[in-house]
């Protein structure tokens, strides 16, 4: 069951960097973080009370709400802002590093150690997605702020999801994602207010619909997997998906697009499988669980 949720997650992220593109092409940027969490805040909490027939659990529950709404919404509003001024690519390259700094996070605050093996499938990891983007990895004149932004939405990601670890113990999957798009929808609905309150109903087909995709597969979905997996994994078992996901965004290209499939493309890829294997050697059996 893990197994195949990890799966979910990585052809999920694979795609969601083109769906936020998309997202913000004749529609602001905020509109669009706007738009994506309210929708997905509603729907999750209609599906809460439609499987537990219940809202939300209170209490001590709203601990976990705010750690994965707050560490959600900043890191996004980071990334969108950076990707203005940072390639693509560099972004991709960036993310990688979510493995190194969860495992740090993971060390101060849950005292997990991170095995010899498990950093050399990271690096490999790392290598990888390098070897994979190297002509990509360009800055603009005023790139170096948004770089630090984007280092910045990777520590909160990463930190929020060490966080979450003990906070979503005994809670539903879906109950911590929906509370956490609550959150969310609140602190991009500010945003939204601040910009202006850009309409959302006058953008292109195409980037309506890549918000509704961003909503209910990439919040809905693809978050309450990645809750329930930070639940019952350790979180940098999770993080490591992260590695894969900008690899595989590629090859969905070459399949879907006809996009060049170049060497240089091929042996990082080589090098993030290996850097995969080589990090969950141990966790193979867990990981069918």
């Amino acid at each position: 069951m893990q197994l195949l949720a990890a799966l979910i997650l990585i052809v999920v992220w694979s795609t969601t960097a083109l769906a936020i593109n998309w997202s913000v092409q004749g529609l602001a940027y905020p509109a669009a973080l706007f738009g994506r969490f309210s929708l997905a805040a509603m729907v999750a909490l209609l599906l809460m009370l439609a499987l537990y027939r219940r809202a939300l659990p209170g209490g001590r529950a709203w601990r976990a709400y705010l750690t994965a709404g707050l560490g959600t919404s900043l890191s996004m509003l980071c990334t969108y802002w950076a990707s203005r001024h940072v390639s693509s690519g560099m972004v991709a390259v960036l993310f990688g590093l979510i493995p190194l700094s969860t495992a740090l996070f993971a060390r101060l605050w849950l005292g997990e150690r991170l095995a010899r093996h498990e950093l050399a499938g990271i690096m490999l990891g790392l290598g990888g997605l390098v070897a994979i983007f190297w002509e990509r990895l360009s800055l603009a004149p005023d790139g170096l702020p948004a770089l630090l932004v984007v280092l910045l939405a990777v520590a909160l990601q990463s930190g929020a999801a060490v966080r979450l670890k003990p906070y979503g113990q005994g809670l539903p999957a879906l109950a911590v994602n929906a509370g956490a798009l609550l959150v969310c929808a609140v602190l991009t609905g500010a945003l939204w207010l601040a910009h202006g309150a850009p309409t959302l109903w006058q953008a292109p087909p195409r980037t309506v619909g890549a918000v509704l995709y961003l909503a209910l597969v990439g919040s809905v979905l693809a978050f309450s997997l990645y809750y329930w997996l930070i639940r019952e994994c350790r979180p940098g078992q999770v993080a490591v998906l992260s590695l894969l996901s900008p690899a595989a965004a590629l090859w969905l290209g070459h399949v879907l697009n006809d996009e060049t499939v170049s060497t240089r493309m091929m042996a990082g890829t080589a090098l993030i499988l290996a850097g995969l294997v080589l990090h969950q050697r141990h966790a193979l059996r867990h990981w069918r669980g």
